[in-house]
């Protein structure tokens, strides 16, 4: 399904600040459960926040830090 939803997809580089904000993140949030890909995905919306109104995600565990920082989120199944 990725294939044929790919043109719907943004996709966005990481870079140095995405990887720095997700190392402050692993450290407030790693002992809750944050995992070193949901890092980087957390860190890119911040960093993203105010380009965006709401981010998707299927993971509770993940909408509830992303909750924790003001970001709006909704959970896709």
């Amino acid at each position: 399904m990725f294939e044929t939803d790919f043109e719907k997809y943004t996709f966005i580089a990481t870079d140095s600040i995405v990887i720095e904000t997700g190392r402050g993140l692993t450290t407030k949030y790693g002992r809750q459960g944050l995992r070193t890909l949901y890092r980087i995905q957390f860190s890119t919306a911040i960093s993203l926040s105010h380009h965006s109104d709401v981010f998707f995600t299927a993971d509770k565990l993940l909408k509830s830090f992303f909750e924790a920082e003001g970001l709006s989120t909704e959970v896709c199944h």
